[in-house]
């Protein structure tokens, strides 16, 4: 062997010597190529079909399919007052909430209407005069709220408890199920003045409470009574509907519901729980002139009336 190598010789000496100090390589080039091809095209698929399932979600969005959840529009909503007084005769002898009065009894606090009754004569507290009061309607299920009417025993050095529940007043708190054709009447409780012992004609005087539709922007209420509220003439009740508005006060509880609440004249009310005269219905009426009718509305033609219409029978121009 020669001592001195060519220059071809000496370079495969070499990378004789690099692969003897190299460990062998354990990735095939071939299924090295392989592999990352089937990683682009599983890319490429996942890609595709999460593209699909946007456009199918969006799709059922689209055609209401899939439902997404979304919170109820609340509007801006204000009691309206009339005057300043406590409470304010609307009509004949029809008297209507403005300013209730928060108060405290043992039951909690309740909110003095300023519209007072008595009880049966015949009962051992007959005679005295009683507040209507409405109080937070509690153990009811989630999304509904209400109040309950009673009178209370707050006048004569009485403590404002509860003489009992006379009606209540429900609604839910997030509106869903208050859009329905007429909105819910007015509850009536119902209760009992002194009356002599001999006598066969029952005094009765009621109390009306109702809520307003949430969706309305600053509403106005509206009462019609179909046979109007003036006094019994000959027994005869006046056959014209008187429409009249009424101001609206806080609920209490934490929902700032509006509620109006109105107390009828005693001819009214044995009209119409002992003769079976027409109720009377709410009409509503957004500050945009959106109106909203409530139950009853049917018997007199009035569910369509428009906000003007409203106004003119209320004999308002405002």
């Amino acid at each position: 062997m020669s001592a001195t190598l060519s220059d071809d010789d000496l370079v495969r000496s070499l990378r004789a010597r690099a692969d003897l100090a190299l460990p062998t390589m354990s990735l095939d080039p071939a299924q090295t190529v392989v592999a990352g091809r089937r990683r682009r095209r599983g890319r490429a698929v996942a890609g595709s079909v999460s593209a699909a399932a946007a456009l199918a979600l969006v799709a059922g969005v689209a055609v209401g399919a899939i439902p997404l959840p979304h919170r109820t529009p609340v509007a801006t909503q204000a009691p309206r007052t009339l005057g300043s007084d406590a409470s304010v005769e609307v009509a004949q002898n029809i008297w209507a909430t403005n300013a209730p009065i928060t108060r405290t009894a043992p039951d909690g606090e309740w909110l003095d209407l300023n519209l007072s009754v008595r009880l049966d004569a015949l009962s051992p507290t007959g005679g005295r005069i009683y507040p209507v009061g409405v109080q937070t309607l509690d153990d009811l299920p989630d999304g509904r709220a209400g109040v309950t009417v009673a009178a209370r025993d707050g006048y004569d050095g009485g403590d404002g408890s509860s003489l009992g529940t006379a009606a209540s007043v429900t609604w839910t708190t997030d509106g869903s199920l208050d859009r329905e054709a007429l909105y819910p009447a007015a509850q009536r409780a119902t209760f009992v003045l002194p009356a002599p012992v001999s006598s066969n004609s029952r005094s009765l005087v009621a109390v009306l409470v109702g809520d307003v539709p949430p969706w309305l922007e600053n509403p106005r209420v509206f009462v019609t009574y179909p046979r109007g509220v003036g006094e019994v003439v000959d027994d005869v009740v006046v056959e014209s509907a008187a429409t009249f508005e009424v101001p609206t006060f806080r609920a209490p509880g934490t929902d700032g519901r509006l509620l109006y609440a109105v107390r009828e004249n005693v001819p009214v009310t044995k009209g119409i729980v002992l003769s079976g005269d027409l109720h009377p219905f709410a009409t509503f009426v957004g500050a945009d002139g959106t109106t909203v009718a409530g139950e009853g509305c049917s018997r007199l033609g009035a569910c369509a009336l428009t906000a003007d219409q409203v106004l003119e029978r209320a004999g308002d121009g405002n």
